[in-house]
């Protein structure tokens, strides 16, 4: 058999390599990859509007390349997704600088001083369309961080120029190029989070000059966030750790703003779900992974306060079928029972959450108190369309039945025909209808109308006892959550 030599046409390789999805801020975090894989303890990244021809440098203080080492990292392919790798090296088919850099520009230069010595290497599109070869320019595109590289130590320089696919809009304006800075910053500061807050290795990461501060997925340091029990999954392919969190209902939070930051980049829904890392660094930040049977789980308003790290090392990226972009992530079918019956746990804690408006600071639901008092609402869920009561043995309900003494008979058909009317069906259709946002909280002259008729309830249970804790929790069992209306109460008990 005669072997035939078929070289790949560069022209129409290249084109096909640049059309990989890539957007800005993957296409940086697969940079930022090579600066950890460097040993970098700092990124720089200066993107330069330069009136619609923009320039965007990437600058670490890392080990830096001789030219040899250079010649290797600019090969298409370089040592493949075969090779053995360190624990900290998140590098794996040897495309990603060159596919995620050409991704959006046509000139991509990389300049690396290791022991005072430069070595630099360019791919030109135009150029490679006439053949494998890279330049060797003799300096960088002039930009900021170019003109620092000349008086720097050890470390390696990137560049984009003759950018024509930043954000798959060329030509855009200076303001949507203000507002792709604002996303990569939000991605960046999610997909390295643990390296920004010092968890893993230590690395600070800046944009424009303004440093990052990493993003918590799982809200840990909210007091009403559930961390769940660590679990450890083994198999044939290496150890998976797994951690679920349940996080604070929305009425939990002090403010609207930090309500949207606690939901990340893309909002709450699309924030549920597993977060896969690979070697501390996040691959995957959200969505059920195709686990739920054959009716996969979808990203639905009643889970979005469910989130489950997965840990996994380097060395199950074939199992996990990481792809190039390092953005996508499957489970191996050893480890599918596991993680699903994870995934349901979670996401039925994460209804009740959502459904009962929250969880204590001790990790205890609304309707079990430390004290005993439970959240007034039951649910009967044994016909098609549940129904809702109000326990008969709550405190609020109790102190009114005293109050009215012979004429109790009427607080129960009240709450009876109530019961019965209760529009399930128009409340769901009005959520669906508003995109899943939640009924309006009470403001102004509702809190005012409410406040006097909801302290004098309070006052007739009987049991605030001296502490503001105390009072806290007679408040959180009639549902009281919302901070402006539990000050309006608070006060109007003290004016009394």
């Amino acid at each position: 058999m005669r072997p035939v030599e078929i070289n790949p046409s560069p022209k129409a390789l290249l084109r096909s390599l640049r059309g990989l999805g890539y957007s800005p801020e993957t296409a940086l975090a697969d940079l930022i990859d090579n600066s950890l894989a460097a040993g970098a303890r700092e990124v720089r990244i200066h993107l330069d509007w330069r009136e619609g021809s923009p320039l965007v440098e990437i600058f670490d203080n890392g080990a830096g390349m001789t030219f040899e080492r250079l010649v290797e990292a600019m090969r298409f392919g370089g040592a493949g997704p075969d090779a053995e790798r360190e624990g900290g090296d998140l590098g794996r088919f040897g495309l990603g600088m060159k596919t995620a850099s050409l991704s959006q520009c046509r000139e991509l230069t990389v300049a690396s001083r290791r022991e005072g010595i430069v070595a630099r290497l360019a791919w030109d599109i135009d150029r490679v369309e006439q053949g494998w070869c890279a330049d060797a320019p003799d300096a960088s595109p002039p930009g900021e961080l170019a003109t620092e590289f000349q008086s720097s130590a050890n470390g390696t320089l990137i560049s984009w120029n003759r950018m024509d696919r930043f954000g798959g809009l060329w030509g855009l304006d200076r303001d949507a190029f203000n507002d792709r800075i604002s996303d990569i910053r939000a991605h960046l500061a999610m997909t390295f989070h643990r390296f920004l807050s010092g968890e893993a290795r230590r690395l600070a990461i800046s944009v424009n000059g303004l440093p990052l501060a990493g993003w918590d997925p799982f809200c840990r340091k909210h007091d009403a966030t559930m961390a769940l029990p660590r679990d450890i999954i083994r198999g044939p392919d290496g150890t998976i750790t797994a951690r679920p969190y349940i996080l604070p209902h929305r009425d939990r939070f002090s403010s609207e703003r930090e309500w949207e930051d606690a939901g990340g980049p893309g909002g709450w829904v699309e924030r549920q779900g597993f977060y896969v890392y690979r070697g501390d660094r996040l691959v995957s930040a959200g969505g059920w992974l195709g686990l739920g049977g054959a009716r996969a789980w979808s990203r639905e308003e009643s889970s979005r306060l469910s989130r489950i790290a997965l840990d996994l090392p380097v060395s199950m990226d074939e199992a996990w079928r990481i792809d190039i972009r390092k953005s996508v992530a499957r489970p191996p079918a050893w480890a599918r029972g596991r993680l699903a019956g994870l995934g349901a746990d979670c996401r039925r804690r994460a209804r009740e959450v959502f459904a009962w408006r929250g969880v204590g600071p001790r990790g205890k639901s609304h309707r079990t108190d430390t004290d005993g008092d439970a959240w007034p609402w039951e649910v009967r869920s044994g016909k098609a369309v549940p129904r809702y009561r109000v326990r008969r043995d709550h405190p609020a309900v109790a102190s009114v039945v005293a109050a009215l003494g012979a004429e109790s008979r009427l607080l129960e058909g009240l709450l009876s025909a109530l019961e019965l009317t209760v529009p399930v069906e128009r409340i769901w259709l009005d959520v669906a209808e508003q995109g899943g946002a939640e009924p309006a909280q009470p403001v102004g002259t509702e809190i005012a109308q409410l406040a006097a008729p909801l302290a004098a309830l309070v006052r007739s249970m009987n049991k605030m006892g001296d502490t503001k804790d105390r009072l806290d929790a007679v408040l959180r069992s009639l549902g009281v959550e919302q901070p402006a209306l539990r000050a309006a109460v608070i006060k109007q008990l003290g004016e009394d």
